[in-house]
């Protein structure tokens, strides 16, 4: 197959007893397997030498990859790796003196603050849409390294590997996921904060590859009933049900019944919290919970 900047087959959602989430995938119709394909992504340039962030599944599977830069260049580009964990891949072309974008600080965002979204919508290149932010540290099912920012800037198949802007004009984002019943947006939009990108694009760099820490434990989110059957003045935390045999965290001594409030400092809220925590630490690293 090949891509312009990426693309593939839509998976099947309509045996999906989760919400119908999907990556904003260019085709709507599964395709059998030795179809050739051409599909459709966004990226964009964060150093001037060619390298570009798009999502890993915007360029699976694919056997070329052309990047068409907004002044009609057109490029082959290599990847230098990508990342199925948190949707990340890394993209080189052999260019210099490219403009690059500004990147901004996701934490800083605030739910209702302006976004922009730009990329190429069912192919269509250069459409800027926008929202505001929609909520923050959003875990989603089959996701739960990534803490998804949520918004309602209109993004479709197409807009996949492309930047989420602030109000400044920085990226926070890449828009990766939508939810969607018909395959068209419907209000719910999800991006990648830049900064977990780029912890996976270092890794990349380096290494052609990204690696995920495991805790190696089963976790639920605290609900009223539980903090007040542990003496808690409030539902928070991770409640750990079980623990994998040889884990570090069976090495650690943490139990079933245990409570994770905090991990290296952070405050733990929710299960999910506490998977993007772990997930996005290195192998061997020590925290502290």
């Amino acid at each position: 197959g090949t891509h312009e900047a990426g693309g593939g087959q839509m998976p099947d959602f309509s045996s999906d007893p989760f919400l119908q989430f999907f990556r904003g995938l260019p085709g709507l119709r599964p395709m059998p397997p030795a179809t050739p394909f051409r599909g459709q992504g966004s990226g964009f340039i964060v150093s001037a030498d060619g390298l570009i962030l798009t999502n890993a599944h915007v360029v699976r599977n694919a056997g070329e990859v052309i990047v068409k830069l907004s002044d009609r260049r057109e490029y082959v580009a290599k990847v230098l790796g990508s990342d199925p964990v948190t949707d990340v891949a890394v993209l080189s072309i052999a260019a210099k003196n490219l403009p690059t974008v500004q990147l901004g600080d996701p934490s800083r965002l605030e739910v209702g603050d302006r976004v922009l979204a730009i990329g190429a919508p069912y192919g269509l290149e250069q459409t800027a849409t926008q929202g505001i932010v929609s909520a923050k540290g959003r875990s989603l099912p089959g996701d739960s390294v990534v803490p998804f920012i949520q918004t309602d800037a209109a993004v479709n198949p197409g807009n996949s590997g492309g930047p989420l802007f602030d109000a400044q004009g920085h990226v926070v984002g890449i828009n990766a996921q939508i939810y969607s019943r018909s395959g068209g947006f419907q209000g719910l939009s999800f991006a990648i904060p830049i900064n977990v990108a780029l912890k996976i694009k270092d890794q990349i760099v380096a290494t052609g590859k990204a690696s995920h820490a495991r805790l190696g434990v089963s976790v639920q989110d605290v609900n009223q009933a539980l903090a007040e059957s542990f003496g808690m003045p409030a539902p928070a935390g991770a409640l750990v049900s079980s623990i994998a045999r040889g884990s570090a965290a069976a090495g650690a001594g943490l139990q079933p019944g245990d409570v994770i409030l905090e991990v290296a400092g952070q405050p733990i809220t929710s299960a999910g919290g506490l998977s993007s925590a772990i997930g996005l630490s290195t192998p061997g690293e020590q925290v502290k919970l």
